[in-house]
């Protein structure tokens, strides 16, 4: 098993998670407080924020409260990314600048179970030096012998938390605020606690009834070809500067994603060995494409990935890594951002069961690389939960509820074909898909973040007139 490793949607964007109190505060007196001050960096900010934790029989659930100076409307719970992502010690995201949703709804921010500041926490701190088969093996020894039920931190227990916790304090309703992996939790809760629900926002969904990592290959495939064409069309990527004795493509177009493709087999068969700044890591063929993917999901990826490409085929693959690896998520505390024990729960207990056992073999270099990451998830479940795992079938549920769905044609953590999904199975969903987005548009892109502002100020469009 390889050291260092990129796990789909799930590993690659630590998302936040929100939600508003409209509690009394009889209701809020019932929750034990966290401590005085909220965990993490002290923000400035002239909202009033309170930190709490929900404490239960066998745990407890953090969770933040941002009041807005005017709540005309009910509050708004923002799910994070993950699974195993935090959303409290993240609050500056929502105060720093204040997002207009504080305007006239109050904020909840949950971590969910078993994540962040949660307890009992399920962080995998050995893996913190590299993951492998000794690491995982050392976590998921060390949470069984504490006790840990993995089959509690599914989607179905997350949400039940999250439901319980709703009426733990006083909130009739609220709204439902999903991003990535969030996403898939808030549509759970439409199923399980869905009269509670005044409208959704999906922002680059995940549905239940897709089979990610047999699908995720293709689509990432196609979101990077996407960025490496747009590049071409205006002139910013023009192939005949590069070295002609060292790129070679055997296709007459020159197309700068069929080049990607002729590097990749030539990374398949002669790994480079790169020094970066964890130490040496050897570049192959999927490795070089997981830190496409990683890259093209932040908001500055669609600029960065094809220049990357370029400096590859022309020889200066150090140079190359260097500006991928530069690309980080930012807006987050310091600190371990992931619950890698809740992760795997999901990912093993969830998500793998809908994909079929036996890895698709494709065509094209790009998708082939992209494969290897559904080995290494079946490797990582044959240590966390091992046995045979039957393949499941999800049936959607349909929602009335109204819901903005957002998705990016750049994104290639979940494809924009899955927004398409999401969409079946809630008829009164409004859909908005940009060539120009990519991963969680709502969280770095001004229009999509003023298009989840006016929907839940109870604005409506048509699909074809939206505000921007």
């Amino acid at each position: 098993m390889k050291t260092k490793l990129t796990l789909s949607f799930l590993s690659i964007f630590f998302l936040i998670s929100t939600a508003s109190c409209g509690s009394s505060e009889e209701a809020l007196k019932e929750v034990t407080h966290l401590s005085q001050d909220c965990p993490g960096e002290v923000v400035p900010t002239q909202v009033h924020v309170d930190c709490f934790m929900y404490e239960k029989e066998t745990s407890a659930t953090a969770f933040a409260v941002l009041k807005s100076p005017n709540p005309e409307h009910d509050p708004i719970l923002f799910l994070h990314g993950g699974p195993g992502g935090r959303s409290v010690i993240d609050r500056h995201i929502w105060l720093t600048p204040r997002s207009k949703l504080l305007n006239t709804h109050d904020l909840i921010l949950v971590d969910q179970k078993g994540s962040g500041e949660s307890n009992p926490s399920l962080d995998c701190w050995e893996i913190d030096q590299g993951l492998n088969k000794d690491s995982i093996s050392a976590c998921k020894n060390r949470l069984s012998s504490d006790g840990i039920n993995f089959s509690s931190y599914q989607i179905k227990e997350i949400a039940e938390d999250i439901a319980q916790l709703r009426v733990s304090l006083g909130i009739k309703k609220w709204n439902l605020y999903g991003v990535s992996f969030g996403s898939r939790i808030a549509l759970e809760l439409l199923s399980i606690d869905g009269d509670a629900v005044n409208s959704a926002v999906l922002d680059s969904p995940l549905p239940p009834h897709v089979a990610a990592y047999d699908s995720l290959p293709s689509g990432s495939e196609r979101a990077i070809n996407l960025a490496l064409d747009n590049c071409q069309k205006i002139g910013e990527c023009n192939l005949s500067l590069l070295n002609q004795e060292i790129y070679e493509c055997s296709h007459t177009e020159n197309l700068l994603s069929e080049c990607l493709g002729a590097l990749l087999g030539r990374l398949n068969r002669n790994p480079i060995l790169f020094s970066g700044p964890e130490g040496n890591v050897t570049i192959d063929d999927s490795t070089f494409a997981f830190e496409l993917v990683r890259t093209l999901a932040h908001p500055d990826g669609k600029n960065v990935v094809p220049k990357a490409v370029m400096l590859a085929l022309d020889g200066r693959m150090a140079e190359s890594m260097q500006s991928l690896l530069e690309i980080n998520v930012n807006g987050y505390s310091k600190g371990d951002a992931l619950s890698e024990g809740v992760q795997f729960s999901s990912e093993c207990l969830d998500e793998f069961p809908k994909n079929n056992p036996s890895i698709e073999k494709y065509s094209t270099p790009l998708a082939s690389a992209l494969s290897k990451r559904e080995e290494t998830l079946q490797e990582i479940c044959a240590i966390w939960t091992p046995g045979e795992a039957p393949m499941k079938k999800h049936d959607p549920e349909s929602f009335r509820t109204e819901t903005l769905i957002l998705s990016g044609l750049l994104d290639p953590i979940t494809p924009a074909s899955w927004s398409l999904k999401a969409k079946e199975s809630l008829p009164n969903a409004i859909l908005i898909q940009r060539e120009n987005w990519t991963h969680a548009p709502s969280l770095s892109e001004e229009c999509a973040k003023e298009l989840v502002y006016e929907f839940f100020d109870n604005n409506r469009w048509s699909v074809g007139n939206p505000p921007c």
